[in-house]
C-alpha cells in the first residue's frame, strides 16, 4: 500500500540546464550542437542563402513597391540534458527557432500574422487509438516526422525575411554585411503559423493519397475506411493502430511523401511509456475484484508508466520549495482537521512556484495518474490567492506522489469489438468547496467488455455556478461528462467498432437524478438552463435507448462509482478501493 514507503526520503536533483547565450558561445561543444541543428535545417531548404540582402535594402524595396514584408530574427539556443552528471554523460541539444515576438514590418510596426491555429490530437483521442491497437488482430506502431514543421512551406500572407545569428553566418558574409537578411521558405519552429501549415500539409497528403477522413470532433485523427487503420498525430508524433497486416504498406507509402524516422512498436508517447504484454484478466484487473482477479481469460494488456516523470515532478517541488524531507502519504489529501481557517488568511510561502509545480503534476495526472487530478484541480483554482493551507496541501500532494511513484494505470482488451462498449461514470460532490460552496463534477470514461477494461478519459472540474441541491449538482456533472466526453468519443468508437456503432451507458449513483433525467423535466430544477446552461430534456433524449423502456443511464452503488475519486477528498480507508476502480496498481506484473 502507499503507506509502506519510508517516512522520510531525501531527493537528489536531476535537471536539464539551458545555457545562456554567453555560455553557449564560450562552449565549443555547444556551438557544435547548434551547428548540427543548422545543417539539418539548411539541408531542408528552410531559408534561402541566395536571397541574402541588407536589411535596409529589403525595407526600402518593400516601401517602394508598396508591399508588406515581415522582418524577423532567428535565435539559437543550447541545453544540457543530465547536467548534474559528468561531462561525458551529458547530451547537448541545439535548437534554432524563429522569434515570433520580435518581428516587425517594413515600417517598424509589429508584424501581424494570419489567424491560423493548429489542432494537435487530444489525449483522449490518443488513448482511443491505443485501445484500438489492442483489439484482436490489431497492433500499434509509431514514427516521428523528421523536423516536421520544415517539411511544409511557409505559406504566410507576406514574405518573411530573417536575420541569422552571427554564429550561423557563412564565412563569405563577414565584412560584407551589417545586418544580412534571407527569405524564410519553410515553416520554422517559433513562427506563429508554422504548426497550422505543417498540419494542413500533412492532412492534404493523407486525404489526397490515402482517402483519409478526419474523425468528427477529433482533429488530427484520421480514419482510413479501406484498411480500417486509425492515425493519430500530435505535432511530429504519428501513432497508427489497426489490422496488423495493413501497417507495413501504410508506412511504406507515407514515406514517399513525408520524411519519417524508423517505424517501431509504440513505447513512448507524450512522455508516457507503454508496457504491452500478453496475459490474463487476472494479471491486469484489481486484486480486490474477486470476479476478475481469478479470471484466466487471455487478453492483451497495457500499463501506462510515468514513474520517472512522477519522480521528476517531486524533484521539481523539492528544488523550488527547498523542502528537505517528504513523509509517507496514503492519499494526496491532508488529514481532516489539519487545515485551519486562520491559515486561509495568510499568504503561502510557495506562491512563487505553485503554478509551475502544478502544471508539471497536471501533465502526469492527465496522461497516467487520474488519482491525483482532484487534488491538482482544487489547488489550481487557488493560485491567484495562495495561502498557507495551500502550502500544506501541495506538500501533501508531493508526499503522495513520492510514496506512489511506481503506481501504474492498467488496461486490457480480451473481447471482439462487438462485445465492447463505452461506459461513463459521472458523479458530483455537492457544495464541496468551502470557499464558495460550488460543487465539483467528476467523470471516468472506459471501454469495457466481459474481459476488457481500458480507461479513455477522466475529468475533475469545478462547476461554474452554485448548485442548490445534490440532484442539481449531479445533473450538471452528468451533462458535462456526456456532452464533453462521451458523445465526442462515440464519433470515434462508432468507426472502430463498426456495424451498428458502439453501444454505451452512463452510470449514476443518485436515484433522484436518474428519475429526473428519465422524466425529462423537474419543476424544482427549471432554473438550470439559466445557471449551468444545461437542458434536462436534452439529457433525457441522449440517454434514452433504442426501445421505449430502454435507458442508457444505469444506477450503481456509491461503492461502484468510479468517478467518486474525482469529486472529493477520500480518506485512506476508501482510497485503495477507489484506485482499484480506476485500474491503478502498484508494481503490476
Amino acid at each position: 500500500s502507499p503507506g509502506d514507503a519510508p517516512s522520510e526520503i531525501l531527493l537528489p536533483g536531476a535537471v536539464t540546464q539551458l545555457l545562456s547565450r554567453k555560455e553557449m558561445l564560450a562552449d565549443p561543444d555547444a556551438l557544435k550542437a547548434v551547428r548540427k541543428e543548422a545543417d539539418g535545417l539548411e539541408k531542408k531548404g528552410t531559408w534561402d542563402f541566395n536571397t541574402v540582402r541588407e536589411c535596409d535594402a529589403v525595407k526600402a524595396e518593400a516601401k517602394a513597391k508598396g508591399i508588406k514584408v515581415h522582418l524577423g530574427n532567428l535565435m539559437s539556443i543550447c541545453s544540457i540534458k543530465f547536467a548534474e552528471l559528468a561531462r561525458d554523460l551529458q547530451i547537448l541539444k541545439g535548437r534554432i527557432v524563429y522569434r515570433g515576438d520580435s518581428a516587425k514590418d517594413e515600417w517598424g510596426s509589429a508584424a501581424i500574422y494570419q489567424e491560423l491555429a493548429a489542432s494537435p490530437t487530444s489525449i483522449q483521442a490518443a488513448n482511443a487509438n491505443i485501445a484500438y491497437g489492442l483489439f484482436p488482430g490489431n497492433k500499434t506502431t509509431t514514427a516521428d516526422a523528421v523536423k516536421a514543421y520544415v517539411q511544409s512551406a511557409l505559406k504566410s500572407k507576406h514574405p518573411t525575411w530573417i536575420a541569422l545569428p552571427p554564429e550561423l553566418w557563412p564565412a563569405s558574409w563577414r565584412g560584407k554585411f551589417r545586418r544580412p537578411m534571407v527569405r524564410l521558405i519553410k515553416s520554422l519552429y517559433g513562427h506563429p503559423e508554422s504548426g497550422a501549415h505543417w498540419e494542413r500539409h500533412l492532412e492534404d497528403i493523407l486525404k489526397r493519397e490515402f482517402n483519409a477522413v478526419v474523425v468528427d470532433g477529433h482533429p488530427s485523427s484520421y480514419w482510413f475506411a479501406d484498411t480500417k487503420l486509425l492515425l493519430t498525430v500530435y505535432v511530429d508524433d504519428l501513432v497508427l493502430s489497426g489490422p496488423e497486416s495493413a501497417h507495413d504498406a501504410f508506412w511504406k507509402k507515407l514515406e514517399k511523401h513525408v520524411d519519417v524516422e524508423e517505424v517501431t512498436p509504440l513505447e513512448r508517447f507524450l512522455g508516457r511509456h507503454h508496457e504491452f504484454s500478453n496475459g490474463t484478466v487476472a494479471d491486469f484487473a484489481p486484486t480486490s475484484d474477486a470476479d476478475r482477479s481469478s479470471n484466466k481469460t487471455a487478453v492483451r494488456g497495457l500499463r501506462f508508466d510515468m514513474a520517472a516523470y512522477a519522480r521528476q515532478a517531486v524533484d521539481m517541488y523539492v528544488r523550488e520549495t527547498g523542502t528537505k524531507t517528504l513523509r509517507a502519504a496514503a492519499t494526496p489529501f491532508c488529514p481532516e482537521g489539519s487545515l485551519t481557517a486562520s491559515d486561509d488568511d495568510i499568504e503561502g510561502e510557495v506562491s512563487h512556484a505553485a503554478c509551475a509545480i502544478l502544471m508539471k503534476m497536471l501533465w502526469l495526472g492527465r496522461l497516467a495518474r487520474p488519482d491525483i487530478i482532484r487534488a491538482i484541480a482544487g489547488l489550481a483554482s487557488k493560485v491567484q490567492k495562495w495561502t498557507r493551507n495551500c502550502d500544506k496541501q501541495l506538500y501533501r500532494l508531493a508526499c503522495y506522489l513520492n510514496s506512489t511513484a511506481d503506481l501504474k494505470l492498467n488496461a486490457y482488451i480480451g473481447d471482439p469489438p462487438e462485445k465492447l462498449k463505452l461506459k461513463l461514470y459521472a458523479d458530483a460532490d455537492f457544495a464541496g468547496d468551502n470557499a464558495d460552496a460550488r460543487s465539483t463534477s467528476g467523470g471516468y470514461l472506459v471501454v469495457v467488455g466481459p474481459n476488457s477494461f481500458f480507461p479513455v478519459s477522466w475529468v475533475s472540474k469545478k462547476q461554474t455556478s452554485t448548485s442548490r441541491s445534490t440532484t442539481e449538482s449531479e445533473i450538471v456533472s452528468m451533462a458535462y461528462c456526456v456532452y464533453s466526453e462521451a458523445l465526442p468519443m462515440l464519433n470515434l468508437f462508432d468507426l472502430l467498432i463498426g456495424g451498428d456503432g458502439c453501444p454505451w451507458e452512463a452510470c449514476e449513483d443518485n436515484e433522484a437524478t436518474i428519475k429526473v433525467i428519465k422524466n425529462g423535466f423537474s419543476a424544482k430544477l427549471r432554473h438550470i438552463s439559466r445557471t449551468h446552461k444545461v437542458n434536462i430534456s436534452g439529457l433525457s433524449e441522449v440517454l434514452r435507448g433504442p426501445g421505449e423502456d430502454d435507458w442508457r443511464i444505469q444506477y450503481v452503488g456509491t461503492k461502484e462509482q468510479a468517478a467518486d475519486i474525482f469529486t472529493k477528498a477520500l480518506g485512506p480507508q476508501l482510497w485503495g478501493p477507489a484506485l482499484d476502480m480506476l485500474g491503478i496498481r502498484r508494481n503490476a506484473g
